[in-house]
């Protein structure tokens, strides 16, 4: 793919440099933290690449004006809820109760509990983007998705935004996949976490990677899809680590509790923890990024 530079009026002279967003649902919305305090600082992305919600941000950034605000703001009220724990309340073990047996009805006699709200997710990724294609993107941007007939990694580069997106983070069960000619596309995650080969074959000098992976949460699952979202999650981190050695940097944010991959009531925490981990790990982006000082170091190797 052709790289595209984009230019920033308030950019500092830095080394080209790839941006990969791994997936981890909420949690990627620390993404947008990042690429919000990267800037802040002077350092901007020539590309980007994402899986799940790493492709949403990515594809909004990429595409929107106004992309920090546009996830900030983002109406999550229609994403599927986390299973809650078990209550002493006996309306609340009712509630439970009958919301498991909707759960458990929409996955076996459709895609999904999400396939109630899929409309509702179509609007919000066509706003996010702008209803524009991913080739207008002001830098090369791509979205990472699976295709469960052959297992393999598909990369999204061109056509609808929205819709690339989506096949993206179409989490398995939950959301109904993209049906494209003979492909049945969900979520990248389960091909590729960490899509860093992407953005090397960019022709960047520099991949840095962000890894939103958690510690695993010490307390047991408490009911089957709990057990599922624990086990992918705990597939996720040993495909990241292998994945993430391939970058240059990897930005780790430190979330202040465990936070589900379903729990969007915490995205505005996810975002801040973004935010925190560029500016922890500055002194390492400025050695790698800043003209001056790669100069320095390179002059300074023996030959």
């Amino acid at each position: 793919m052709e790289s595209k530079q984009a230019h920033f009026p308030n950019s500092k002279p830095h080394i080209p440099f790839g941006l990969v967003l791994t997936g981890g649902g909420v949690r990627g919305l620390a993404h947008a933290g990042v690429l919000h305090s990267l800037e802040h600082y002077g350092y901007r992305p020539c590309a980007v690449a994402g899986v799940s919600m790493g492709a949403i941000v990515a594809a909004t950034y990429a595409l929107n004006p106004n992309w920090y605000s546009a996830l900030v703001n983002m109406d999550t009220k229609g994403f599927p809820e986390p299973p809650r724990a078990s209550s002493n309340s006996f309306r609340a073990r009712i509630r439970a109760l009958l919301s498991a047996e909707r759960i458990l009805q929409d996955m076996m006699l459709g895609w999904g509990v999400g396939s109630r709200t899929l409309d509702w997710g179509h609007s919000l990724l066509n706003d996010l983007t702008l209803g524009r294609r991913l080739e207008e993107s002001r830098i090369p941007v791509a979205a990472v998705a699976t295709d469960l007939c052959t297992g393999k990694r598909v990369i999204l580069q061109n056509g609808n935004a929205a819709e690339a997106v989506y096949a993206s983070s179409a989490l398995a069960g939950l959301l109904p996949p993209l049906i494209r000619d003979k492909d049945i596309l969900v979520d990248g995650c389960y091909a590729d976490l960490a899509p860093i080969d992407v953005v090397k074959g960019m022709d960047l000098e520099v991949v840095i990677a962000v890894d939103v992976q958690q510690i695993i949460d010490p307390r047991p699952p408490l009911n089957g899809v709990q057990a599922m979202l624990r086990a992918m999650e705990i597939c996720s981190q040993e495909h990241a680590r292998l994945r993430l050695k391939e970058a240059d940097f990897v930005i780790r944010p430190q979330f202040p509790f465990p936070i589900d991959m379903l729990e969007f009531s915490h995205k505005r925490a996810c975002i801040a923890a973004g935010s925190r981990s560029v500016r922890n790990s500055l002194k390492k982006l400025q050695q790698l990024l800043e003209t001056d000082r790669h100069d320095k170091q390179a002059g300074s190797l023996p030959t």
